[in-house]
């Protein structure tokens, strides 16, 4: 019945603390939790240094961290909840992204510190239920360790907030426990993360911050510069000794050769990890950003700055990211950013607009003279040629009426060449652009998804038809036709990236006489994959763009890729992911421009031969 007395006799016998969380922990402070010090030591991780000094100093309210995987970024938090517990007691809120990470998190780390530690084990309560996995109440203060999820967001006013990985947390979670921080005295709130997304809560708070980044001193002309992966920093040698005669890397001889190259005199370091830790030592973090508020600091650091990751590693997933990037899967790459480089990743992927399409130009131009009485783009082969348009309503807080994109194509034996595309504002306007590319009016389409009826009413006026991309998720439809066999007809059914012909009634005319407009849905992923797989070269058949290409084109149509998605039954799957926040309109007409080809008997079997797999369904 006294231990709460014994607990308040601890509190009263805490001796004032005025040194810095640095001082106070470097070189005592136990650490049982970590595989690689038992006792923390601030040279051997030199990057979190200034961060600890300054979630010290009174005058900061916010510290945000950006550290790689493995970088002992977790550490600083744990080194601040044991100093608070012994010299600055308040409400603590330690924040994972669910509640089983807090849980494991104060199992495996912070509970054996605290316990590892005799100064802090005396003030541990002795009552065991106050003293839980996810809740220690100390006699001065309670540490909590939550997830992030609206229960835990709500009525608690805490004055210490640390955030594990924030950029994890659903859409406004972070904002919400910030929220328990409004009103409280002095309060401090701490994110510990690896990479972010870009523009996301977690970014944007680290870019408001003094966005200092973590330099080095080159061992030779003695300047400080950034040590990150980018610009030819990392280097390796690429000759016949490290590529095989199929032009694929010899990995283990490969890695023997990277090092780092210094930006300002050019000359390589030595690749030791004795050498990298020497160099850390002297290490120091510098403000990028000046327009920062005085309370707020934030740091960054990439892995090429932790002298216990290796080099070798760090280049190997950044060529394995960079290649599986190129063949549609971004996933990895996403991975290097965030976790390797520590960085924001941006939903489309970095430089696409160099990679399929410069690979696709050709050497011609848009529109080219009409030759021989040819028309304008024509090949001498051509088979046929597609208009297809999207149709946009455009923004009207920025300005914008409605207007369309269009893109036209012409389909040949061994190519498919853009002979034009480009945005204009009235129908009448793309109604004088088919007739002058001599597009057959039945091969013109436009997506009907938006402003259905108007559009349904325009294809029935210049005799166009209608695309509606399926969101039902499906591969193919069903297409019911008769085929003669020496057995005699049968009934087949062939599986197709769109649909048979369905028909939108619109009244047109004084009489508002009922007329049909010819309408397909088409089957986004499948089409997505025979997009990007003929595009990137992977197909005998070639899609090529003009020299003279618009730039739109080549940013619109380089925003998608492949992302790992999860369905309803917790089942990994990958699919074709385009960012919200980039424009896409003329990626749409080009795929819609696929969904025609295919459209055309002569055209489909060039694309790809198990498109006209059958499967009988009865035989007459």
């Amino acid at each position: 019945m006294w231990d709460w007395f014994d607990d308040f006799v601890k509190s009263l016998f805490q001796p004032f603390e005025d040194r810095t969380i640095l001082e106070w922990a470097d070189g005592i402070l136990k650490l049982p939790q970590s595989e690689r010090y038992p006792v923390f030591l601030s040279e051997e991780a030199a990057w979190l240094r200034e961060p600890l000094i300054a979630i010290s100093d009174p005058n900061i309210r916010r510290v945000d961290i950006r550290m790689p995987a493995g970088a002992a970024k977790s550490l600083i938090g744990e080194i601040h909840i044991a100093y608070v517990i012994e010299n600055d007691p308040g409400f603590y809120y330690y924040v994972w992204q669910t509640d089983d990470d807090a849980k494991d998190a104060m199992e495996d780390r912070v509970v054996p510190m605290l316990e590892g530690n005799d100064s802090l084990f005396k003030l541990l309560p002795t009552d065991r239920s106050k003293k839980r996995i996810q809740k220690i109440s100390f006699f001065s203060m309670p540490l909590y360790a939550v997830g992030a999820n609206p229960s835990a967001a709500q009525s608690k006013r805490v004055k210490y907030l640390t955030m594990e990985e924030p950029h994890l947390y659903q859409s406004g979670m972070m904002k919400a426990m910030e929220a328990r921080c409004v009103g409280v005295k002095n309060p401090k709130i701490i994110t510990l993360s690896t990479g972010s997304v870009a523009g996301d809560e977690s970014d944007k708070a680290f870019n408001e911050g003094s966005c200092k980044e973590w330099e080095a001193a080159c061992p030779y002309c003695h300047e400080y510069q950034k040590l990150t992966d980018q610009r030819d920093r990392l280097k390796s040698d690429r000759d016949e000794n490290t590529i095989d005669k199929e032009g694929n890397f010899i990995w283990h001889k490969l890695l023997e050769t990277v090092r780092y190259n210094c930006e300002h005199c050019g000359r390589d370091w030595p690749n030791d990890q004795v050498f990298r830790r020497q160099q850390s030592i002297t290490g120091r973090y510098a403000q990028t950003n000046s327009n920062a508020k005085h309370d707020h600091e934030s740091f960054h650091i990439e892995a090429t700055g932790v002298h216990w990751i290796p080099l070798a590693k760090i280049l190997e997933e950044k060529l394995k990211a960079s290649y599986a990037a190129k063949a549609g899967a971004i996933e990895p790459l996403r991975e290097y950013i965030q976790k390797i480089r520590a960085m924001a990743w941006d939903e489309s992927p970095p430089d696409s607009e160099s990679g399929d399409v410069n690979r696709m130009k050709g050497e011609y131009l848009k529109k080219m003279p009409i030759i021989q009485g040819k028309k304008p783009g024509e090949m001498e082969d051509e088979i046929a040629r597609f208009l297809t348009i999207d149709n946009q309503a455009g923004k009207a807080s920025i300005g914008e009426g409605a207007h369309r994109w269009y893109v036209i194509r012409a389909w040949s034996p061994t190519e498919c060449r853009l002979i034009e595309e480009g945005r204009i504002s009235t129908w009448e306007e793309m109604e004088e652009i088919r007739i002058a590319m001599g597009v057959e009016p039945a091969r013109t389409l436009v997506d009907c998804a938006y402003d259905t009826i108007s559009v349904q009413k325009i294809c029935v006026r210049y005799g166009w038809m209608g695309l509606w991309g399926d969101t039902t998720g499906k591969d193919s439809f069903p297409h019911h036709e008769q085929i003669m066999t020496p057995e005699g007809p049968k009934r087949i059914t062939r599986k197709l990236p769109f649909s048979p012909v369905s028909f939108g009634h619109v009244g047109i005319g004084t009489n508002q006489r009922q007329q049909s407009a010819r309408y397909f849905f088409w089957c986004k992923q499948p089409i997505a994959n025979l997009y990007h797989r003929i595009r990137s070269g992977m197909a005998s058949y070639k899609m090529t763009i003009a020299a003279d290409t618009s730039d739109d084109y080549k940013k619109q149509t380089a925003v998608e890729y492949k992302r790992q998605m999860v369905d309803s039954k917790g089942n990994k799957y990958w699919a074709w992911f385009r960012p919200p926040s980039k424009p896409d309109h003329l990626l749409d007409c080009d795929q819609m421009g696929l969904v025609a080809a295919l459209m055309d008997s002569r055209i489909r079997p060039l694309l790809y031969s198990f498109i006209d797999e059958v499967t009988e369904v009865k035989a007459d």
